[in-house]
């Protein structure tokens, strides 16, 4: 298989150009792989996965005696939902499909820096219906316990949701909020921001998304819907 990749594009963006998170472009690239496998036999692909590593860094300067102006900062990338496919549904809650990187555990985050995981959960309701559904995206809400810090995301998906093929519905999309004077915020562009002002106390939620669905809803069994409610996977209003 050859490419042919014209210049000046996102993809082949060359110096002096800023550019960033390469990531979100391979992981588009495999979603348009995926979509045109569709069209020539749906049994051979995957429907989209979540398709955003959504990198968070939280960073301040310690306050406490011992550490006092020390420098302090926590980078970390977050799971999501992969696509149904035609033999199964989708994994949830699972790393991007490039790399053997993993989702660090929150007690090494929580140990090695003043945040607070309140929450790390899956999300309901979030993968693509389908005969074969879309895995689930998680829930993240992290507080922060220094006395002040500052915030980025870069993230994609929180407008264009991952896609399902086949006849399978999308999945929902990325939802990133952080809380200012206790009101919930989301950020102009959705899932990317910068400077992100936080004080003690003040929480940021990441809604990841989940994939997309495999085939027609019509053709999920009765007995797959009863499970996934009994899961809490998907609501009854939703199932």
């Amino acid at each position: 298989v050859d490419f042919i990749i014209p210049d000046r594009l996102v993809i082949s963006a060359e110096r002096p150009r800023p550019v960033g998170g390469y990531t979100e472009t391979i992981l588009r690239m495999i979603d348009v792989i995926f979509s045109a496998t569709a069209l020539a036999d749906p049994k051979r692909a995957v429907a989209h996965a979540y398709g955003t590593i959504n990198a968070l860094s939280i960073a301040g300067h310690r306050t406490d005696e011992k550490r006092k102006g020390q420098r302090w900062v926590m980078f970390s990338f977050f799971g999501g939902g992969h696509g149904g496919h035609s033999d199964a549904d989708g994994l949830s809650h699972s790393n991007a499909p490039i790399s053997t990187a993993t989702i660090p555990p929150l007690e090494i985050l929580e140990a090695a820096y003043p945040v607070r995981f309140t929450q790390w959960a899956l999300r309901a309701n979030s993968g693509g219906d389908g005969l074969h559904r879309g895995g689930l995206g998680a829930v993240y809400e992290i507080e922060l316990l220094e006395e002040s810090a500052e915030a980025f995301i870069f993230g994609e998906r929180g407008k264009a949701s991952p896609k399902g093929i086949a006849g399978g519905q999308p999945a929902l999309p990325n939802v990133f909020e952080y809380e200012n004077e206790g009101v919930w915020k989301t950020p102009p562009m959705v899932s990317k921001m910068l400077g992100i002002r936080l004080k003690k106390g003040e929480r940021v939620r990441l809604q990841t998304p989940g994939g997309g669905g495999w085939g027609k809803p019509s053709d999920r069994s009765a007995e797959a819907r009863a499970k996934d409610i009994e899961a809490a996977y998907v609501s009854k209003e939703k199932s």
